[in-house]
């Protein structure tokens, strides 16, 4: 497919309609057709890691199982939104081969982390963030089709979780004697995802193990932020690094804890309201969402990404519908972020996704994993705020 370079900010056809539906028009219109055609290997049976600069896939790049789990979901929500039907069969497609090159391919338990084009193990490990995300695709498999297939192998993950990557601290991942909270807050998400769509309690109370170390570890109620790095016993880590927050995870979560509190009754205002307004208030510089913020308000990372923006938004739309105040004003600048810094660029379909803090570029190729920020933060946003489609009877996520 051909991969023109385009100004999203060009298309004096769209009028005076809102910024949003700007960006609604790019992901349904142009993102997911071309890369349904060009991110996916149709040889393979499974979506590309990453393209170049002219659109075109880079080969050579392991196919990471995140990667794989994530596409899944972007293309599965799509098809069930009515954005790209064709996106279920690439979704069902991926996920059977997902579980046969990436689940327990070297006759050992678990996902690994990485493939080769050709389906070779090209990195073994088992990280917690890799099971997380095989989980999350196969969760959205399952809203498609309801193989007992994707069930199965869901259950042994989540038994492969409990026996190898467990301790007696509690939680997940531990890596030589330190413990992070993006894992957990990605098989929150898993979790959540497969009680929405079994409704079987186990998988909820599996995300309040997990909601109950939010609360009592990664929420810092003093500074308002959530720690990122700790040491084993679950103390925020001893260094600078138990002093640092990400914005975009912020937002991440209070999407989460949106989730959670409607299927579950639990209270979330206080924690939602203080990682929004952290966020809000310290995460920004130069009207860009920073990597890295010190307790104190302190920048300590400027560099730059698209995901936290397409949270950003996900966390706006999720406040929204709590009645916690009108969030289109929010949404509407983090659209103009998107639109004029990062998509639409290399070409059409693309994204430049990672900047340095001197504005230059950190990478030179577009990676696919970032659709699934893209996508989530869209249809949550399009869901909550475009009230004829919503009259039209689309679909809540939850």
């Amino acid at each position: 497919m051909e991969a023109p370079v385009i100004d999203l900010k060009s298309g004096d056809d769209l009028g005076t309609t809102w910024s949003f539906d700007r960006i609604r028009f790019w992901c349904v219109d142009t993102a997911l057709p071309f890369w349904a055609e060009a991110g996916f290997d149709r040889r393979a049976n499974a979506f590309h890691e990453r393209l170049d600069f002219t659109g075109a896939p880079i080969l050579a790049a392991p196919r990471r199982t995140m990667v794989q789990g994530r596409q899944i979901y972007a293309f599965a929500h799509a098809a069930l939104l009515g954005w790209l039907p064709e996106g279920a069969e690439l979704a069902i497609v991926a996920a059977d081969n997902m579980i046969r090159l990436h689940w327990a391919s070297d006759n050992e338990p678990g996902w690994v982390f990485s493939v080769s084009c050709d389906g070779a193990v090209v990195d073994a490990r088992r990280d917690a963030y890799t099971q997380a995300f095989a989980l999350y695709g196969l969760a959205w498999a399952y809203r498609l089709s309801a193989a007992q297939r994707y069930r199965d192998v869901a259950d042994q993950t989540f038994d492969f979780l409990d026996r190898r990557l467990s301790s007696s601290a509690s939680g997940i991942d531990v890596q030589a004697g330190t413990r992070r909270q993006n894992p957990h807050m990605h098989m929150f998400e898993a979790a959540l995802a497969w009680f929405e769509v079994t409704g079987n309690d186990q998988y909820l109370a599996r995300a309040t193990e997990i909601f109950r170390l939010f609360t009592t570890r990664f929420f810092q109620p003093h500074t308002a932020i959530l720690v990122e790095h700790f040491d084993e016993d679950w103390r925020p880590a001893p260094d600078h690094r138990g002093h640092l927050f990400e914005p975009g995870h912020h937002f991440e979560w209070v999407w989460l804890l949106r989730r959670y509190g409607h299927h579950t009754g639990h209270g979330v205002d206080k924690y939602a309201d203080a990682l929004l307004g952290t966020a809000l208030a310290m995460g920004f510089a130069d009207g860009l969402i920073a990597a890295e913020v010190q307790d104190d308000a302190t920048i300590f990372n400027r560099e730059h990404r698209v995901w936290p923006h397409a949270e950003g938004i996900k966390a706006a739309a999720a406040e929204h519908e709590a009645g916690r105040g009108s969030m289109r004003e929010l949404v509407d600048r983090l659209v103009l972020v998107l639109e004029s810094r990062f998509l639409g660029k290399p070409f059409a379909a693309g994204w430049l996704d990672h900047f340095s803090p001197d504005g230059s570029l950190k990478i030179d190729f577009v990676p696919a994993s970032t659709l699934y920020h893209l996508v989530l933060g869209i249809a949550e946003a399009d869901r909550v705020f475009n009230t004829v489609r919503k009259s039209q009877g689309q679909a809540p996520l939850m």
